[in-house]
């Protein structure tokens, strides 16, 4: 049977060429495989509870605290956020930033403020902007507006713990964007009465804030690097030195960074996406890693 063009023309060349032919057909099998793996990952949603050290946040008492950052626009998985914090009902809500990715559109965003209002009604709400908020700043400010959530931008206000304890809540604007203006909400090393919870979308900016201060800073940015050593649990990041998880930070101060919801180009490997309840002072508490070394002059 005669083979119709341009099959014929491929057949005359697979038959030439069999094994580098074959070598391109296993390398798309393989890339196939591996996208939907990572695809289906970046899907998984865990809900991860972890009791802190009363020490990350001294003199606060007992606190609960939802935590979540980098949705990155993907309303299935806000849903999930959204009735778990309805489910646990923490004393706070924080977003850790970028809840919109640059290269999609931003709009019909109903499904962002209803569900932001849900949060909203299940306990006080508080966001700070991302990197990618950035390219659609109006949209993400009437988001927040429309539902009631308090976004900080270089601000800090007040806020009263279910024990009666005062704790500073201060969030910056994004350091890669150079907007964190520290010196508008931040007061000098040793100058503040009660605890201080700063809000920063990427852990680097810390290096900003050594004189500054703060107890526990709250950040995302990194997604846990997207990728993990499934050998050994560790989180693979070429963005910071503090892909996920608590660390300790000059002396006494601490950073919680969390691998966040969302995920660039839609995958993740062997570092599934999280929401995180943060129980601080309610038990002996999760040890912290130690600090990075600093970064060499």
């Amino acid at each position: 049977m005669r083979v119709p063009f341009p099959l014929s023309a491929i057949v005359h060349q697979l038959r030439r060429h069999p094994v580098f032919y074959g070598v391109v057909m296993a390398c798309l099998v393989g890339y196939a495989g591996v996208s939907l793996y990572g695809e289906r990952e970046a899907k998984q949603l865990e809900f991860n509870e972890e009791s802190l050290p009363a020490q990350v946040l001294p003199g606060a008492g007992e606190i609960r605290i939802g935590f979540f950052s980098d949705l990155h626009n993907d309303p299935e998985l806000f849903e999930q956020c959204v009735d778990y914090f309805e489910k646990v009902r923490p004393d706070l809500i924080v977003f850790g930033g970028d809840f919109i990715i640059v290269n999609e559109r931003f709009m019909r965003t109903r499904w962002a403020v209803d569900g932001l209002r849900r949060l909203v009604a299940a306990a006080p709400c508080f966001a700070v902007l991302g990197n990618q908020d950035y390219e659609k700043l109006e949209q993400v400010e009437r988001v927040y507006a429309a539902s009631g959530v308090r976004l900080l931008r270089n601000e800090a206000i007040d806020w009263k713990s279910p024990g009666g304890v005062t704790l500073r809540i201060i969030g910056l604007g994004d350091w890669n964007e150079g907007d964190a203006e520290p010196a508008r909400c931040m007061k000098p090393v040793g100058q503040e009465q009660g605890p201080v919870l700063l809000l920063s979308h990427d852990p680097e900016s810390r290096e900003l804030l050594g004189s500054y201060d703060w107890d526990l800073m709250l950040s995302g940015h990194a997604h846990g690097g997207q990728l993990g050593n499934p050998f050994t649990g560790e989180y693979i990041s070429f963005r910071t030195a503090m892909p996920s998880g608590l660390y300790g930070w000059q002396g006494d101060r601490h950073v919680y960074v969390t691998r966040g919801v969302g995920s660039i180009m839609g995958m993740r490997f062997f570092c599934p996406p999280e929401v995180n309840l943060l129980s601080i002072g309610l038990g002996q508490g999760s040890a912290p890693q130690p600090a990075p070394a600093p970064p060499e002059s």
